[in-house]
């Protein structure tokens, strides 16, 4: 079997944009091509770690090879099903946020598995967390975090509802997630106690209060956002299309969104495996004034059209598997640049 990549040694003087510019790619292409595959000490943010030594880089082909490689196997023309089995995948996620020139991580495991069919043809999914958070490859150790992630439990199991594009729409055990609140909050006033406690029970309460504030609050959630992505739609017979994605990169203020083409490669890799490519650019009607305000309508965008623009950057890969169609393995990047930029990096690798 062919490798799923090739190496590249580092040379005295390489920069990525010089290495992209011999491999006849973009530095972003490279980047995102190496993440996948390098160990967490190589992974590769800002720049280079001091530690790199190879990069991974794509493979060459020649037609007669090409010709030899199995293709996507679509359930009709062009048109990738959601097809999932009922069996539990247990996923580990790291987030990466970048704010100007800092840089924290965020890791935690959960698993995804899928319970049944509704009437209405959508697909239910239960999401669970089986570890521990980790920030900084460091356990929480505030009683802010503490609390923080004791509070998040409460959403455990997560039933979400999932229509056949693969894009999460709604929570299915809303009632369940209420009653477990009542137990978790009497837990949380038995070992924490302070005014400042109660108030972020209040806030958090009143969130699980309808419905339709909790749904709110999850199209918040990068995993949710990232898993669940519209993905097993019709290609067309050029294998790509020109759509839009939103992704929630500000915490206070409604999805960003980026005007994106959508690809899937025509072959499946070494791995029999199928690789989705999202890659776009932030067109967002809000200014960066707007942005700076966390404001959820384009108020100085429609004030002052065309000036004051904030740029921004999308890219994700998705590698499935060919037999279920099922993600094997995730990869998203986001951006937006106001006074500095703001980036989140999501990995997500089955276990």
């Amino acid at each position: 079997m062919k490798p799923k990549y090739k190496k590249y040694k580092i040379q005295q003087g390489d920069t990525l944009e010089s290495i992209a510019k011999k491999l006849d790619k973009s530095s972003h292409e490279v980047k995102s091509f190496h993440n996948i595959f390098c160990e967490t000490e190589e992974y590769i943010g800002i720049e280079f770690p001091r530690n790199l030594v190879e990069l991974f880089i794509y493979p060459t082909y020649n037609q007669e090879e090409l010709s030899l490689i199995p293709k996507v196997p679509f359930e009709r023309p062009y048109h990738l099903a959601m097809k999932p089995a009922q069996v539990s995948n247990n996923f580990g996620v790291m987030y990466t946020i970048l704010s100007g020139k800092e840089e924290n991580t965020l890791k935690f495991e959960c698993s995804v598995a899928f319970k049944r069919l509704t009437s209405e043809g959508d697909f239910i999914f239960e999401i669970n967390r089986i570890s521990k958070t980790f920030i900084n490859d460091e356990e929480t150790s505030t009683i802010a975090d503490e609390l923080a992630e004791k509070t998040n439990a409460v959403l455990y199991p997560l039933e979400v509802v999932v229509n056949d594009e693969g894009n999460w729409t709604g929570i299915s055990n809303y009632k369940a997630i209420k009653t477990r609140w009542k137990k978790v909050k009497k837990k949380i006033l038995d070992e924490y106690e302070g005014e400042w406690v109660e108030q972020y029970l209040l806030l958090n309460e009143e969130t699980l209060e309808e419905e339709a504030s909790l749904v709110n609050s999850l199209k918040k959630d990068w995993f949710l956002k990232s898993y669940f992505n519209t993905i097993y739609i019709y290609y067309t017979n050029k294998l790509h299309i020109e759509t839009h994605a939103l992704f929630p990169l500000l915490t206070n203020c409604d999805a960003l969104v980026y005007n994106v083409e959508q690809k899937i490669n025509e072959f499946l890799d070494d791995y029999n495996l199928i690789r989705i490519e999202q890659n776009g650019i932030l067109a967002d009607e809000r200014s960066k004034t707007d942005l700076e305000n966390e404001m959820n309508i384009p108020y100085y965008g429609t004030l002052y059209p065309g000036e004051d623009i904030a740029d921004g950057k999308f890219r994700s890969l998705y590698f499935l598997n060919s037999k279920t169609n099922g993600i094997e393995s995730l990869f998203l990047e986001c951006s937006v640049k106001t006074n500095e930029e703001k980036k989140v990096q999501v990995v997500v690798s089955l276990l």
